[in-house]
């Protein structure tokens, strides 16, 4: 594992060298009622982006018996999303808590799930892009209606039998700023000179439309970069069609999206009522942007769902 420290918000595991074992059983929930007991553990990985991998095995299978990967978690509110086997009656499950549940994926039949089979399951996360492999099957892959934060991962469990999770490994991927601008001069310095170097300093891998390379078709490539991307910047002071439709999109999608246009711009009616930081195109003023840029930034890394 390459995990160091566990801790159980609730429910009772076995933490042992090489595996985790949720100790399943029964649980009263109100007065005389019982249900299967439900675990939440919670591990000292932070994790945003990137691959979770773990093997996972049920001793005996019975609704509503579930093993799911947290990919984010908030401790104040408690609310998480998780994905993985079993959950909501369902053999794979893409599911976030907030109060109750709200089920994004539910696909394959409960009754496929086997006790005793080593189930091994590979989560991929590229900004509000995941997907669940498993057995090197890809069986979920969606773009949720929000991005995920950075914050510690987990499991959560749910089962009268035990489960046993092996090999759970965290590898991330540094978080993917996508710019969107005008491809020509003065836009092309500010590029270089401002958004990228504060994107740097923030350990974020900046794209820009023009630097995606490889076969395919162009619309297609910015769609997929917006997607997978944790912001977006947008710099709007042309009237370019191109520009504001990848704004839109990006809107579309929920995407965190800084704007930014010189001074005296005439913003479109549907684009001005949105947060727009504007700047003198001057070595002043381009200090004065930069200081925007990272107050902006910090304030995205840090926001909850």
């Amino acid at each position: 594992m390459t995990t160091t420290n566990w801790t159980s918000i609730f429910g009772s595991f076995d933490l042992k060298t090489n595996e985790l074992v949720f100790k399943g059983g029964l649980f009263e929930y109100e007065k005389s009622q019982q249900g299967a007991a439900i675990g939440n553990l919670l591990c000292d990985q932070y994790f945003g982006g990137g691959k979770i991998t773990a093997q996972i095995i049920f001793k005996n299978i019975k609704i509503p018996t579930t093993c799911e990967v947290i990919i984010y978690y908030d401790p104040q509110t408690k609310n998480f999303v998780s994905i993985g086997l079993g959950g909501a009656g369902s053999m794979y499950s893409l599911r976030s808590f907030t109060n109750s549940w709200t089920n994004h994926v539910l696909t394959g039949e409960y009754s496929n799930l086997k006790p005793k089979k080593p189930y091994k399951i590979e989560i991929e996360l590229k900004g509000s892009r995941v997907s669940l492999t498993v057995d090197g099957i890809n069986v979920i892959s969606t773009n949720l209606p929000f991005n995920i934060p950075i914050t510690q991962v987990g499991l959560w469990c749910q089962s009268e039998n035990d489960i046993v999770i092996k090999n759970f490994t965290v590898k991330r991927e540094v978080p993917k700023v996508f710019v969107v601008m005008q491809y020509s001069s003065p836009y092309n310095e500010l590029y270089e000179d401002v958004i990228k170097k504060v994107c740097e300093e923030f350990d974020l891998n900046v794209v820009r439309g023009d630097e995606t390379y490889g076969p395919g078709l162009i619309l297609g490539d910015i769609v997929k970069q917006i997607t997978e991307s944790r912001l977006i910047i947008a710099e709007i002071s042309p009237a370019n069609p191109n520009v504001f439709y990848e704004v839109g999109y990006a809107h579309a999608l929920n995407k965190p999206t800084i704007l930014i246009a010189e001074k005296a711009t005439k913003l479109p009616f549907d684009v001005s009522p949105f947060r727009t930081l504007f700047y003198e195109n001057t070595i002043a003023g381009k200090k004065k942007i930069e200081e925007g840029f990272k107050k902006h930034i910090a304030a995205v890394l840090l926001e909850k769902m």
